[in-house]
């Protein structure tokens, strides 16, 4: 099995996303940070054991609101953010630029539940959960009506949270924690639906994927547990048990899993 180096995120920051500034060399992580409400810019991580993310800058947003999820189109240099009952879109983003910058307003029908957004970088779609209501949905990305959306799942979800796309593939993945928590599989149109990880889960937020070695990646909020498996849901692995670190976002990059929790502002690495 290839070696597969994690990189724990410990400060006051909920999730992840990717940004680009125009170029395949100018490529970031991108950490949703609070208090106030931040866009940390991780484009190296340390080596060792453990160490902080000194080359990472902060810009903030003009708002005080806990981000829930981060999406990006790097080719138009857009970065999507998820807020409460809102999904915004922070247009000309730039890993070089330290300053300020209003968001615009891209979707504000969904609830203010936790729930993973993804975008689908092939179609220009963006997807959401809504843990609420009950369901996953999506709409064009640059249509800013709150009325052009499409519910493309409902059936049988009670607390959808957890979502992650392959585009190239056309698949996706996404968690249901209620009653008994699973992970499914189906197309980007939500249709072929197939339940691949229901054994040993209790509350999956955040999934994430390697769309190059067809893997997907899940982090278990009660368990404390970070899990793998093949995108049929063969060969589950756990990671990597943390217990007391409850992880609410994960991202692979770089070949490295990265995973978001709360304490101390420093990274460690495994």
């Amino acid at each position: 099995m290839q070696y597969l180096q994690i990189s724990f995120i410990i400060e006051i920051v909920v999730c992840f996303g990717y940004g680009s500034s125009g170029t395949s060399e100018d490529k970031c992580l991108l950490i949703g940070s609070i208090n106030p409400t931040s866009l940390i810019i991780a484009k190296e991580f340390p080596k060792g054991p453990t160490g902080s993310y000194r080359n990472a800058t902060r810009i903030i947003a003009d708002t005080n609101t806990i981000i829930y999820s981060i999406a990006s189109d790097p080719k138009k240099n857009v970065v999507f953010l998820a807020m409460l009952d809102t999904i915004f879109i922070y247009q000309n983003f730039s890993i070089h630029r330290h300053t300020s910058k209003e968001l615009l307003t891209q979707h504000r029908s969904k609830s203010a539940a936790l729930g993973q957004i993804a975008f689908d970088f092939v179609s220009s779609n963006l997807y959401w959960c809504d843990s609420m209501l009950n369901w996953i949905a999506m709409k064009p990305a640059y249509n800013f009506s709150i009325t052009n959306y499409k519910v493309i799942v409902q059936k049988d979800l009670l607390q959808p949270e957890g979502l992650a796309l392959d585009p190239e593939d056309r698949l996706m993945f996404f968690s249901d924690n209620e009653p008994n928590a699973r992970i499914e599989k189906s197309s980007l149109d939500g249709k072929n639906r197939v339940t691949i990880v229901y054994k040993g889960l209790s509350r999956v937020l955040t999934l994430t994927v390697d769309t190059a070695g067809d893997k997907l990646y899940w982090s278990d909020y009660s368990r404390h547990t970070l899990e793998s498996s093949n995108y049929d849901g063969s060969e589950r692995i756990v990671i990597r048990r943390e217990y007391r670190v409850e992880v609410s976002g994960l991202a692979f990059y770089q070949n490295m899993l990265h995973a978001v929790s709360y304490g101390e502002k420093k990274v460690v690495c495994s």
